[in-house]
């Protein structure tokens, strides 16, 4: 135990020493070694953190106040500036923590060790005499059982933002008081265009404040919308269940007040207006390939059959687990999101000839690509705010009535 502890001291002293080099770097100039260096360290020292922490309980002979607040340390900063997004930000915030990190461990194992051998390490006489004791292990489980339950909710949203921030670009933001969705707006000379992230269910406010679109200019709204011409689906699902469910509206009742035009309005002489055009810049289900068919009908059939949302979640992950290939994802998440995407751009490219301003209300997951081609055709981001669309906290206060 002792070689564990004192590995963890010394990659933690060493992630603080690579921290503050890296920081002051790249005040200068960058060094991308460096920086994965430091990161490949840090991820190991919040590898060993984890079964440290757990030791505590076991090892009566580990100090808990050098351990503890080093390891609340480790996962206090990410969650500071995940909380606090300014903080996140700050390049001062950065450096303070890093030079935090590389000075207080020497101080606090000063503590532990003989006045005249300092080091980064605990002395063996620590480690003398019984390492259980029964006392120590009962009051580590009672502590732990009010506050592993808070912790673990916590960090499952912290998982969370990471992988929205990765895959929508930062579309979607995840919050201990619930989801929250940007919208970012573009400018390329004259023209004006609006991203929207959206989900498919939400509060009530969120999708009347999205419905409001300013005019500027002639304005066009390329909307959001799998048609099904040729019937090819034959169990068909919306997202209401799942509203009602979660005590939220439905994206399908997302209306906004303007003239509803078709592709063909596209190619007719230009007239004047008082307000936005609607337009429907999606493809039909006649398009997408069959393993696309086979698990979108598979989910329309448990969310029909099932008596709940938890037994059609159920199934439906036990039915993906036994057919979903990694092949049939791939084909699956290619016509949901990327040639979709192609399809919006291709509306886009024609609309901008007719207007000034687009509004793009479509799904969050769509927007890390479709914000790709928008930035491949000239635009420059102007301006973005951000909405809550899910409010966990009123859900949960309503759940436990």
């Amino acid at each position: 135990m002792r070689n564990f502890a004192n590995l963890f001291l010394i990659l933690f002293f060493a992630d603080g020493f690579l921290s503050v080099l890296d920081e002051l770097s790249a005040l200068v100039a960058p060094v991308a070694p460096l920086t994965m260096f430091r990161m490949q360290v840090a991820n190991s020292v919040l590898l060993l953190a984890i079964p440290l922490y757990f030791s505590l309980g076991i090892d009566r002979r580990l100090p808990k106040k050098l351990f503890l607040p080093l390891i609340a340390f480790l996962f206090g900063c990410p969650l500071a500036a995940w909380l606090f997004p300014a903080l996140g930000d700050s390049k001062f915030f950065a450096i303070a923590m890093a030079a935090l990190q590389l000075g207080v461990p020497p101080l606090l194992i000063s503590r532990y060790r003989d006045g005249k051998a300092p080091g980064l390490t605990l002395p063996p006489w620590r480690f003398e005499g019984p390492f259980f004791e029964a006392k120590n292990t009962l009051a580590f489980t009672a502590v732990n059982l009010v506050l592993l339950p808070v912790l673990l909710a916590t960090f499952t949203l912290f998982l969370a933002d990471a992988w929205a921030l990765n895959n929508t670009a930062g579309f979607i933001r995840v919050s201990p008081r619930g989801l929250y969705l940007t919208e970012r707006v573009y400018r390329r000379g004259s023209k004006t265009l609006r991203l929207t992230g959206m989900v498919h269910v939400g509060e009530k406010g969120y999708y009347e404040d999205v419905a409001r679109v300013a005019m500027k200019g002639r304005t066009v709204v390329l909307a959001e919308g799998v048609t099904d011409r040729k019937q090819v689906l034959r169990n068909h699902f919306d997202y209401r269940e799942v509203a009602s469910f979660l005590g939220l509206a439905s994206q399908e009742k997302l209306l906004f007040d303007g003239n509803v035009i078709d592709e063909k309005s596209l190619d007719a002489p230009k007239r004047a207006a008082n307000q936005p055009d609607v337009l429907v810049a999606d493809t039909d289900l006649s398009t997408f390939r069959p393993e696309t068919l086979l698990f979108l009908d598979h989910v329309g059939k448990e969310l029909r059959r099932a008596p709940s949302m938890v037994d059609a979640a159920a199934n439906l992950n036990r039915w993906a687990e036994k057919n979903v290939t990694p092949e049939m994802y791939a084909v699956i998440m290619d016509d949901i999101l990327t040639r979709r995407n192609q399809v919006l751009l291709g509306y886009l490219d024609r609309v901008l000839e007719r207007y000034d301003s687009v509004v793009v209300p479509w799904g969050a997951l769509h927007m890390k690509g479709i914000e790709e081609g928008v930035l491949k055709r000239g635009f420059v981001l102007d301006k973005e705010r951000t909405r809550l669309a899910i409010d966990l906290k009123r859900i949960l206060l309503a759940k436990a009535r």
